[in-house]
């Protein structure tokens, strides 16, 4: 049976290796509708580079700009080193296409559809538009449980403070999620973390796929890689963090959730820092994962091979 996905994103590197598998699972999955949020670069350029990457992968999903900074009114960062100013290391997609606006007026009610009919909903960046959607419909998303990319647990998160960008970016929205009974189900960094896509198996992929998106792909990864190897230490290697999140829509056998009740902190240090606490569970956490299924479905749905992930 097709699954039926919005998506919410903040389209950088691992983001739109994530819209790409997700548009070309054409067996398991269809994506809907999406909308962008800031984070990885600025929303107008997030929306822009998922129109494209889904026009290339054959999909007329229509996207939406959403958010363009979290609750609080934070300075947003206009440049992520993983990412580049235009969200895919100088790959991005143009802004010539004039997009719809994820606005209070039609946007909230986008959402809020999905959630209503119980569509799947995969939120790869801050999570500002399912929490600016709860203000006027708290009811639509009463245990709706969309996957969330969100949680820096033992592993430790890039951002300040030790916690994961997206929570980081806007703390407030995760802690309304949390709060108005919307049942998110987290891909944290500790189980991201463990899946490796090498350069190698990039480049082989895009090879034997020779399309033009899977090029672009290509070039997009490449400062991504190498800001993997300052950080985390890897040899030419990457942790396709969001695409890890989509591989959960596609193959959810090879993931393990747990209920859990979840805090986050909204400020001073530990700013976006998650942390399991007792009580009735509010969430559900990803503990598991089959590591060498997930890295070969992640290339095998990127280009249509089964080249390992090395």
């Amino acid at each position: 049976m097709t699954l039926r996905v919005h998506i919410d994103t903040d389209c950088g590197v691992d983001d739109a290796l994530a819209l790409a598998m997700l548009a070309r699972a054409h067996d398991s999955i269809e994506v809907g509708s999406v909308s962008a949020v800031f984070g990885n670069t600025y929303v107008d350029q997030a929306a822009a580079n998922a129109r494209g990457v889904l026009r290339l992968a054959g999909c007329g999903a229509e996207v939406y700009i959403g958010a363009g900074s979290g609750l609080a009114k934070r300075r947003v960062e206009r440049m992520r080193p993983a990412h580049g100013a235009d969200g895919l290391n100088g790959a991005g997609f143009s802004q010539r296409w004039k997009l719809p606006e994820l606005d209070r007026g039609h946007g909230v009610s986008l959402l809020a559809f999905a959630a209503r009919r119980r569509i799947t909903g995969l939120f790869l960046g801050p999570l500002t538009n399912l929490a600016q959607g709860l203000l006027d419909d708290p009811v639509a998303f009463r245990d709706w449980r969309p996957t969330i990319m969100a949680g820096a647990f033992v592993v430790e998160g890039k951002a300040a403070g030790g916690a994961d960008f997206n929570s980081w970016s806007d703390p407030e929205a995760l802690q309304r999620i949390l709060e108005a009974g919307v049942r998110p189900r987290l891909m944290p960094m500790d189980i991201s973390s463990r899946i490796t896509l090498s350069r190698a198996a990039l480049e082989a992929g895009a090879a034997c796929c020779g399309s033009p998106l899977s090029a672009r792909l290509n070039r997009a990864v490449g400062g991504y890689i190498d800001f993997h190897a300052q950080v985390w230490g890897t040899v030419e290697a990457c942790h396709p963090h969001d695409a890890v999140a989509a591989a959960s829509l596609i193959a959810p056998d090879a993931f393990t959730f747990e209920p859990a009740r979840l805090r986050v902190s909204v400020d001073g240090v530990r700013q976006g820092r998650i942390e399991r606490i007792d009580g009735a569970p509010n969430a559900e956490v990803c503990v598991g994962v089959d590591v060498a299924a997930v890295e070969a479905l992640i290339v095998a749905t990127l280009f249509g091979t089964r080249a390992v992930a090395t």
